[in-house]
């Protein structure tokens, strides 16, 4: 009987010990999460695209992508995410999370909206470089308002469009802005076709966990996992399937048909924007490691423009050719500095036959 209780009291001892290590590791892994946030928001490294030869303002460079680092985000409806207000001294969000630049005028004329993702949002240039800035130096008689986010493809905007019709705001004319994120996103094999970037994150909050698991091995789960993924990216469907860069077209085709469609119910001008990337023309980019003649976009946007000539659809614009340029423009495959958002800005004035105001 002794002996019985002295295997039992040396299992238990052991399985403490056990519980014990696991709980250190486990409390080690949640500090390095917590403490690489707060390092990220009290010293904000400086990112390297900071340094890039197309944004010559280093000083307001390294102002942007600081703030960028600071910007939170939460859950929305539908849209599955957004900004929460921010103003700094580059970046400011509104309490409805878009990119706010400054009013032209308190009373204007025409209202344009304006979707798209992180490029239509403006990352790597603050608030008075954006394109829906640019176009209101243009028509400052006008309000163009910015409701591109990061990362978004082009369902999350036309959600965001149904969203802003369901509230009744004005609206004359509708752009979507579109091609790097559906290319880049959809392509992805841990990403359904109808899905988006954090597919898989959100998924994995909602899913059922068992919580001793979850408290035990969360954490380092976590660790793991990053260490794993770190620099690589998820393999492309469209290379390994030509269909499936065709289901990617046709559905960021689709999408655009359907938020003409909202826009038809209400009267509203649309268009859609094949938007320039790096690797599709002939930019100015012999500092990126940009070109290869195989990338997502090579397999895409051809498609999507066989689609637009197929169906004769008039109101889609390929813009791909908008940097073939001696300038440097890009940041990186797909963001681009201020005088890129400023050109940008021009060609929407041209399409949209706008005036510009003397």
């Amino acid at each position: 009987m002794k002996s019985v209780w002295t295997s039992l009291k040396l299992v238990m001892i052991n399985v403490v010990i056990l519980l014990v290590l696991l709980w250190s590791v486990n409390f080690i892994a949640s500090v390095y999460f917590d403490g690489r946030h707060l390092y990220k928001q009290v010293f904000v490294p400086i990112n390297k695209k900071a340094y890039r030869p197309s944004l010559e303002d280093r000083d307001l460079a390294i102002r942007f992508y600081r703030e960028k680092k600071q910007l939170q985000t939460r859950y929305v409806p539908y849209t599955a995410w957004s900004r929460k207000p921010f103003s700094g001294e580059a970046i400011t969000i509104n309490r409805e999370g878009d990119r706010f630049h400054p009013l032209t005028t308190e009373h204007p004329s025409k209202h344009i909206r304006l979707f798209g993702g992180s490029t239509m949002w403006g990352s790597g240039v603050d608030d008075r470089n954006t394109i829906p800035a640019h176009l209101n130096d243009l028509h400052p008689e006008y309000r163009a308002y910015n409701h591109g986010e990061a990362g978004f493809v082009s369902r999350q905007e036309l959600a965001r469009l149904v969203n802003l019709g369901n509230a009744k705001a004005p609206m004359d004319v509708i752009v979507f802005y579109d091609g790097c994120n559906d290319s880049l996103s959809l392509c992805r094999e841990d990403v359904e076709i109808h899905g988006h970037r954090e597919q898989a994150k959100m998924a994995n909050k909602l899913e059922h966990h068992w919580e001793m698991a979850e408290h035990m091995l969360g954490p380092i789960g976590r660790v793991i996992q990053k260490i794993k993924t770190t620099g690589e990216r998820p393999p492309s469907q469209c290379k390994a399937d030509p269909t499936y860069a065709n289901l990617v077209a046709s559905t960021l085709v689709n999408n655009w048909k359907i938020a003409k469609a909202v826009a038809d119910l209400g009267g509203v001008e649309f268009h859609a924007i094949l938007q320039p990337v790096a690797p599709i023309g002939q930019p100015n980019i012999e500092y990126l490691k940009a070109r290869g003649s195989r990338t997502d976009f090579h397999l895409v946007y051809p498609l999507v423009l066989e689609i637009k000539e197929r169906e004769h659809l008039d109101w889609i614009h390929d813009f791909t050719d908008a940097f073939d340029v001696d300038e440097y423009i890009y940041i990186d495959s797909c963001h681009v500095n201020g005088r890129g958002n400023q050109l940008i800005a021009q060609k929407i004035s041209e399409l949209l036959h706008l005036q510009p105001s003397r």
